[in-house]
């Protein structure tokens, strides 16, 4: 017969222990690994409005035309648009001339539009209509991410809760 001390391996209580242990720090990984993808998708969420503010400015200036974003709160989309059916009142019209139209993910919703008539137009100088923000906000995560525009030069920043 063998002696204790001469015997090597793990006995099936300890496997156990291991497994449990193991299993314990997956499920808590797992609920920390959601949390960042969700802030993530709101992140990626408020840089795509970025870059589409970013792109009417670019269309404005280019096509010496106004462009702008319509914010649909309602809906949950914003609509790139050419402004063509009444310049001058830097709105969305019916008959403006639609380039895209982005509708946010059903976690998402449009908040806090200070934009007036919920739009900004972009001018052929680059400067936009007026100065304003909107937030995509996620109540899963009780966070939003907020876009600022200054209207004298377009320019545009993101700002995360």
């Amino acid at each position: 017969m063998l002696s204790k001390k001469n015997q090597k391996g793990f006995s099936f209580i300890e496997m156990m222990i291991v497994v449990v242990i193991i299993g314990v720090m997956a499920t808590l990984a797992v609920g920390k690994f959601d949390k960042f993808f969700r802030q993530q998708r709101l992140k990626s969420a408020g840089r795509d409005l970025l870059s589409d503010l970013r792109l009417a400015r670019s269309y404005a200036i280019s096509g010496r035309a106004q462009y702008g974003i319509y914010f649909d709160q309602n809906a949950r989309q914003y609509v790139l648009f050419k402004d063509v059916v009444n310049p001058s009142n830097y709105t969305y019209d019916v008959g403006d001339s639609v380039v895209k139209t982005i509708s946010l993910s059903s976690i998402f919703s449009l908040n806090n539009c200070t934009f007036p008539n919920t739009a900004v137009v972009y001018l052929s100088t680059g400067s936009a209509s007026s100065s304003g923000t909107v937030d995509i906000y996620n109540a899963e995560l009780a966070k939003y991410v907020r876009t600022d525009v200054l209207a004298s030069t377009g320019r545009v920043r993101l700002t995360q809760s």
